[in-house]
């Protein structure tokens, strides 16, 4: 028997969620994040098709809530409805042996995706002992059961949950031979479940962030569809809606050009003196001003650090040309940037220009793979056209919780 799940972590969980790391086989955007300090040789990176859907996806065993005893019908003590009736371990098994995941983590706890079953049936109808049977009747209904296995009628529940958060939930009917291994009796419910999560998207971005009233970026985010010379390759979502969306910029005549520009909500209380708010006093205003630059300076560190790491794993000499500094496009939003340079024995200089910005409740990062010198008017430009999501129920939801 697996160990039971609760069904009640809802947003604490997702909260204490927010900075842990990856999951190992985690779905990510076909569009895969432009590095802090880019290659020497960079290319579009093709990612292969698998079969699979490319997730961690953590499996556990639970009660079955009213909605599943509700389906078997459990109101007469004589119609009781059994749990556990297809062992737990059946279904894993069977999800194991599908395929349909790149990884099954039987009660894993790092698995972004979980998926929580329950199983009921109804206690099998017996012949009533006072009800007298001919012998020529009695024999002939022990030669049908003995040529024809019962049926039995099994209810399985399956929830999909996103860091502790439901997602979606469905109840299938199925019935099976009384004489199958549990394992037999396990496939039909999951084939069914697997074709509802395939034709509705289940662990897609898109559903993700529909399902968690997350930030509708596809709706609402709205970017030029070129700056300068660079055109606009696609806009995706990360699976992770506290990641946000990215949009790749690419040069005609440069392949190792690239421009990224990802928008992601801040994981932090806003600002109190909003535009409106005309009762803000000078000293909350500059208290609000220093919060949004550190804000913005810790952006920029957590880039910094990522570029030394990858520097030192190439054996690169890794500076900054300038050192960080304020940028602000006039009219539209102060910000701060980023200008690296790593330096090889065998190689030309790599550079690397990030800009980041606060717009609504969103980051605004501009990261390019050239010196600031090329990149400052791209990103003048950007920040002047571009509209982004206002705050999501989701995270009015996250930061009513933060101090």
């Amino acid at each position: 028997m697996f160990p039971i799940f609760s069904r009640s972590l809802w947003l604490l969980l997702a909260l204490a969620s927010l900075c842990a790391p990856a999951v190992y086989g985690q779905q990510q955007a076909a569009l895969s994040e432009l590095s802090v300090l880019p290659k020497p040789s960079s290319s579009s990176t093709t990612v292969s098709e698998n079969p699979a859907i490319a997730i961690s996806l953590a499996v556990f065993s639970t009660y079955p809530s009213e909605t599943l005893l509700d389906a078997c019908g459990n109101k007469e003590a004589i119609q009781e409805c059994i749990e556990d009736t297809i062992a737990p371990e059946a279904f894993i098994s069977t999800l194991i042996t599908k395929s349909w995941f790149t990884e099954i983590k039987p009660f894993g706890n790092e698995s972004d995706y979980e998926l929580l079953i329950a199983n009921v049936a109804k206690q099998g109808e017996t012949l009533n002992p006072n009800k007298k049977l001919s012998a020529e009747l009695s024999e002939e209904l022990s030669e049908e059961l003995s040529e024809e296995p019962s049926k039995e009628k099994h209810f399985t529940e399956l929830t999909l949950q996103w860091r502790g958060i439901e997602i979606d939930s469905l109840v299938i009917a199925s019935q099976v031979n009384s004489n199958e291994a549990s394992t037999e009796k396990a496939i039909e419910p999951l084939v069914s479940w697997y074709k509802h999560a395939t034709e509705n998207g289940l662990f897609t971005p898109t559903f993700l962030y529909r399902a968690l009233n997350a930030s509708d970026y596809a709706e609402h985010l709205s970017v030029p569809e070129s700056l300068g010379d660079f055109t606009r390759l696609d806009t995706q979502l990360y699976p992770d809606p506290f990641k946000g969306s990215i949009t790749r910029y690419t040069h005609p005549s440069f392949e190792d050009a690239l421009v990224d520009v990802t928008v992601y909500p801040i994981l932090a209380k806003l600002d109190t003196n909003a535009p409106n708010n005309k009762a803000s006093t000078a000293d909350t205003s500059t208290e609000n001003s220093a919060r949004t630059d550190a804000l913005l300076h810790q952006q920029l560190d957590e880039d910094w650090n990522k570029a030394d790491h990858v520097a030192n794993a190439r054996n690169l000499i890794l500076s900054q040309p300038q050192p960080i500094s304020a940028f602000n496009v006039k009219g539209f939003a102060n910000g701060w940037r980023l200008s690296l340079k790593a330096d090889s024995p065998v190689d030309d200089p790599i550079f690397a220009t990030t800009y980041v910005f606060t717009r609504n409740d969103k980051i605004v990062k501009v990261a390019t793979t050239f010196p600031s010198d090329f990149s400052d008017d791209l990103a003048n430009e950007l920040i002047a056209h571009i509209t982004v999501p206002e705050e999501s129920m989701l995270m009015q939801q996250v930061r009513a919780m933060l101090k």
